[in-house]
């Protein structure tokens, strides 16, 4: 591919392919070089988006625009604060401006190049966690964070935010939702999860959540055929399929943006925290039932390659009652379907065989199916 030329022209070393995401004009690729002096992960950014300052190497055109940038982890030029989040003397100052003081343990999370990152500090047996996000975004996060607790939305508590771009919060409260999942009959889960999403609708905020899956389905599945060369045209036939399906239907709500039960943690058959209320804002509500049934079905098809057989069924037992309950128009079941090929897509690396049936569901869940 052509993003892994440009690293091995920069680098001399063409890394292996870890994963793409869409980004700006182009995406973002991720490398990972397992030893020699280049060991580490490596990034390479074809989006022509402007930073404020380059971290690595830049490829120009001709004319001298920039049309690939390739930076090492952790100093991605979107989110310079990434690498204060990983440098154990400004750790301290960190923890020390939450009140506490003392060696740290520092490990990352969950990192979306360009977008944002959530590095998981341990102290004394306590966690806080720094999201990193780009430079001006902060307040916007601390803010989205404190009106969703205003609403009795259980988002955890901001400690401390810089303007650069750091945002640290208190840990979650309550069983984390896998594993409360298994403790409790699947209706009860999506009961808790029905409150939670009545308590999202009264949050005050002009904010917009995370873009739709919908608003980048060409790019989803041209990546999804590319990566399942065989089932190309399966990929490609779902564009007419849903593509009529995809607009909004009705005004826009707050929603979460990112709805699955690994963001829910739970005590005594309520949500007592969601976490990751980052994509928060005025969106579709039907994005959060895709990301729900979607994630639940996805993460059922890994369980089931996996040969773990009892955390599969549990997991299609959930989407199947979620299904049931929210999946009632052939806009939600064509967004689902969508969220099912983007989950295709992040397994078509590590298992061909779960990209192949989470293709399978998404022909299966699109609108030709849905209830009306």
């Amino acid at each position: 591919m052509l993003e892994q030329r440009l690293l091995e022209k920069a680098i001399g070393d063409a890394g292996r392919l870890i994963a793409v995401e869409p980004f700006g004009e182009g995406s973002i690729a991720r490398f990972t070089i397992d030893a020699g002096e280049h060991a580490g992960d490596w990034f390479v950014d074809s989006s022509r988006q402007p930073v404020a300052r380059e971290t690595g190497f830049v490829i120009r055109s001709r004319e001298g625009v920039a049309v690939a940038r390739i930076w090492r982890h952790p100093f991605d030029p979107r989110l310079p604060a990434l690498r204060t989040a990983l440098d154990p003397v400004r750790l301290g100052r960190i923890a020390n401006a939450a009140g506490s003081g003392g060696p740290i343990e520092a490990r990352v999370l969950a990192y979306r190049p360009g977008r944002r990152a959530v590095v998981r500090l341990t102290q004394h047996g306590v966690h806080l966690f720094v999201k990193v996000v780009r430079p001006g975004e902060a307040e916007d996060l601390a803010e989205i964070h404190r009106a969703c607790r205003a609403a009795g939305v259980p988002a955890p508590e901001v400690v401390h935010w810089t303007p650069a771009g750091v945002v640290v919060v208190r840990d979650a409260e309550g069983t984390p939702g896998p594993v409360a999942a298994s403790r409790m009959p699947a209706r009860v889960l999506l009961d808790a999860v029905d409150e939670l999403r009545g308590h999202l609708l009264s949050v005050r905020t002009r904010r917009i959540a995370r873009a739709s899956a919908g608003s980048r389905i060409d790019w989803h599945l041209d990546r999804l055929a590319a990566d399942l060369p065989e089932r190309a045209a399966d990929a490609r036939a779902l564009l007419p399929a849903l593509v009529p399906h995809l607009r909004r239907v009705g005004q826009a709500r707050v929603v979460h943006g990112d709805l699955h039960i690994g963001q829910l943690f739970l005590t005594g058959g309520r949500v007592s925290s969601v976490i990751d209320v980052d994509t928060a804002g005025l969106g579709d509500p039907a994005d959060d039932t895709a990301a729900f049934i979607g994630h639940a079905i996805a993460s059922a098809v890994t369980n089931e390659v996996a040969g773990r057989t009892t955390d599969a069924a549990l997991l299609q037992a959930i989407a199947d009652e979620a299904a049931d309950r929210w999946l009632r128009d052939a806009h939600a079941a064509a967004l689902t379907a969508l969220h099912l090929v983007g989950h295709g897509i992040r397994a078509a690396d590590r298992s061909p065989e779960a990209a192949g049936l989470l293709l399978d569901r998404a022909q299966r869940i699109a609108p030709a199916r849905a209830r009306r």
